[in-house]
């Protein structure tokens, strides 16, 4: 090895010895030697963006060597070991839509790419990177939405601060990441004659319960989704009309159940669930409400824009702001107003014209 590429360090007593070199990736790797509990020498390594950073790690490290105090890890991890380890250890207590997702994002997208690399060694640079190409694409993938960036950089960074909090890794390189800002998506909710001609086609389709209690409550989807019978997420008043549509559901439910007999399934009471008691799945719910609202001319209408029309309808029918930002949940009356400023514009204009 060639003698500047290899800073030796001051002397070291017996307790511990190491040794900083510049990598060909453009990282400081710095390592070191060591007694295990067993009194067997070990070598190892510790890394940095800066020979300066390095070494103040180096220098830690040994310090703690020397004193007794250092604390050898237990294993040395990729991100894909340590994603599994922290799936199955950390993410216990999750619900198990709230899992599945992580799982699958993360074998979808983060394993692919950051599934090799050792978790210690890993750079806010790499993180960087991952970030730009789910945001750009490439042959292989198209680009997504910053929102689904967002929610995969979310997953990244609490597997990584559990690492931290265990000491597997010492700082989170997803703390920094520079990600792509969601653009505001145009409102396009059900309004006056396609309420009525959304509640008409929706008549008999398998979900029609569950498009009825999101566009008279403007419960998010998840909400709605993973609704159970002894509580809600949030106390909201609800009409009648769902009131009765809550009691059908659970009349059919109970049958169901009976049906089932040993095969039902609903572990966690859930108020929606299919005719074993499983949970329904999004992509499920929101696909036969893409055929629907594509019937009656609304083909840009999303399933989250149920929930906008609640808030319109009852804006419109002189409910306060603060009254709606209470029943749809928002943290304050003025990201209600920001949200439905086009809307309450046009009925400010009403009432001048009046």
């Amino acid at each position: 090895m060639e003698r500047s590429k290899f800073l030796p360090m001051a002397k070291r007593n017996a307790a511990g010895s190491g040794s900083i070199k510049h990598r060909k990736d453009g990282r400081w790797e710095a390592k070191y030697s060591y007694t295990d509990k067993l009194g067997q020498p070990k070598r190892s390594s510790v890394y940095g963006r800066t020979q300066k950073e390095c070494r103040q790690k180096l220098t830690q490290i040994l310090k703690n060597v020397d004193e007794g105090s250092y604390r050898e890890t237990e294993k040395r991890y990729t991100v894909k070991e340590w994603f599994e380890e922290w799936l199955t250890t950390y993410c216990k207590t999750l619900k198990p839509r709230t899992m599945n997702d992580y799982r699958s994002r993360s074998e979808r997208y983060i394993i692919p790419h950051l599934g090799k690399a050792q978790l210690s060694a890993l750079t806010p640079m790499q993180v960087q990177r991952f970030i730009n190409l789910l945001s750009d694409g490439d042959k292989n993938q198209k680009p997504l939405s910053p929102k689904t960036v967002q929610n995969i950089h979310g997953i990244l960074h609490s597997a990584l601060k559990q690492a931290v909090l265990s000491g597997v890794i010492t700082q989170n390189p997803a703390d920094n990441t520079k990600l792509p800002k969601a653009k505001k998506p145009k409102l396009k909710p059900l309004m006056d004659d396609s309420i009525t001609d959304f509640l008409e086609v929706i008549k008999g389709d398998p979900y029609e319960r569950v498009f009825i209690v999101d566009l008279f409550t403007g419960m998010r989807q998840s909400e709605i989704l993973g609704l159970q019978w002894q509580d809600v997420n949030r106390v909201i008043p609800i009409p009648p009309t769902v009131a009765a549509v809550l009691k059908a559901q659970q009349r059919e439910q109970k049958q169901w159940r009976l049906a089932a007999g040993s095969a039902w399934k609903n572990e966690h009471n859930l108020v929606f669930t299919n005719e074993l008691g499983d949970h329904l799945r999004h992509s499920t719910v929101y696909q036969h409400f893409k055929k629907l609202v594509k019937k009656i001319g609304m083909d840009e209408t999303r399933f989250h824009d149920l929930r906008h029309s609640t808030a319109i309808l009852e804006l419109q029918n002189g409910c306060s702001v603060k009254a709606v930002q209470q029943q749809l949940g928002h943290y304050s009356s003025s990201f209600t107003m920001d949200t439905y400023a086009a809307v309450s514009e046009t009925m400010r204009q009403d009432t001048r014209n009046r």
